[in-house]
């Protein structure tokens, strides 16, 4: 059985539910939004949220006032902005109420809220993060170059790219571009239009026709290059095979240098260009190196050919049959100051008749003188 006070409590509770939903429908519940842009970038806030003629509604930058517009009054301001480090980048859409920060900096980092006073405030807030990435870069012929967008959850007809004003792509990721050529150097634009913001960035790369095969005779030094003088929020890692051989991470600014038997503590110390040195180098060292490195903008990939020409050190035949007339001239030069040194050193020997004395050669002739008489005779 139902009782007076029974009937009270069910209106209190119902008076209660249709207060909440009241509350709720009036304060509606704080929307955040999440963007990671690009230092550089253009993004525009969309509130989606209608803003009555007269009333007024307020962008805030944390605790600072950035931008302020009441239709019936005629009010449109930026110049709150300019003197908190805004200067000529704050832009407010007179319609909508949309703001457009243009060449966003990192200092541009945090919560921005649109809060619009009426009788019941109402607030919608965007959460920033710029990243200090490089809007130009210079990669090498050859290389895959991958552009990044740094947003997700896109649907079909938000993405719109474009090189030197001209569509060139309608997709839902980021632009890669395979095997790179000089003439595809110049201007990438990047338009994003979603329900939450408007982005537009810029990224300028330029393609060289530098070498991509290195050869080195055995012993020698070889440097791999990055293309650039200071590696700065970029993932980077080299290759050689299947191993990963050096890296530098954006967050931990650490540098591996490999173990590998085959290098052998031969891999000098990654610098800040990211440059990849190999001391004493040697036939094995030979083959494919893959770099690969990615920033919040771009990920360029590379292979490097490296080829180390062994040093023969068998001897030629021409060298052989110089070295042996050498050899051979040495011996007779060696041989001739020997003789000549030895025979100078025999006594000189000569052989004389002693002269035979006059009588005695009388005598002689007067002996021969009978002889022949006596034969005569007989």
């Amino acid at each position: 059985m139902r009782t007076a006070a029974s009937d009270i409590s069910m209106m209190n509770i119902f008076f209660l539910l249709e207060a909440l939903l009241l509350v709720d429908g009036v304060f509606g519940v704080d929307e955040t939004v999440s963007l990671s842009v690009i230092k550089g970038d253009s993004v525009t806030l969309k509130p989606h949220t209608a803003i009555p003629e007269d009333d007024t509604a307020q962008w805030w930058f944390g605790d600072l006032i950035i931008a302020q517009m009441n239709k019936a009054a005629g009010l449109f301001s930026t110049s709150e902005g300019d003197k908190v480090g805004f200067k000529d980048r704050l832009n407010l859409d007179k319609q909508t109420g949309y703001l457009t920060i243009t060449n966003i900096r990192t200092n541009h980092t945090g919560d921005y809220n649109l809060k619009i006073k009426s009788t019941v405030e109402k607030s919608k807030i965007f959460s920033v993060t710029v990243h200090d990435a490089m809007k130009s870069l210079s990669v090498m012929e050859g290389d895959t170059v991958t552009l990044h967008t740094g947003v997700t959850d896109i649907q079909r007809g938000q993405i719109q790219w474009k090189s030197g004003g001209v569509p060139i792509a309608d997709l839902n990721e980021d632009l890669t571009i395979r095997n790179i050529q000089r003439d595809q150097s110049g201007d990438y634009e990047l338009e994003i239009n979603t329900t939450s913001m408007i982005l537009h960035r810029k990224l300028h790369i330029t393609v060289s026709d530098e070498m991509k095969k290195v050869s080195v005779k055995e012993g020698e030094s070889v440097t791999l290059n990055t293309g650039v003088t200071e590696i700065q929020g970029y993932d980077l890692f080299w290759m050689f095979g299947d191993d990963v051989i050096g890296n530098i991470n954006k967050e931990t600014k650490h540098t591996y240098d490999s173990k590998d038997t085959r290098f052998n503590g031969r891999l000098q110390p990654i610098g800040k260009s990211g440059d990849l040195t190999i001391s004493d180098s040697k036939p094995a060292d030979s083959g494919v190196y893959h770099l690969n490195m990615s920033s919040s903008s771009h990920t360029v990939q590379r292979n490097i050919t490296v080829t180390v020409k062994a040093i023969d050190h068998s001897m030629p035949i021409w060298k052989k049959i110089v070295i042996g007339a050498v050899i051979g001239i040495v011996i007779a030069i060696v041989f001739a100051i020997v003789f000549r040194i030895v025979t100078k050193s025999w006594p000189c020997r000569k052989k004389t008749l002693d002269p035979v004395p006059s009588g005695d050669m009388d005598l002689l002739e007067s002996n021969l003188n009978k002889e022949s008489d006596t034969r005569n005779t007989h």
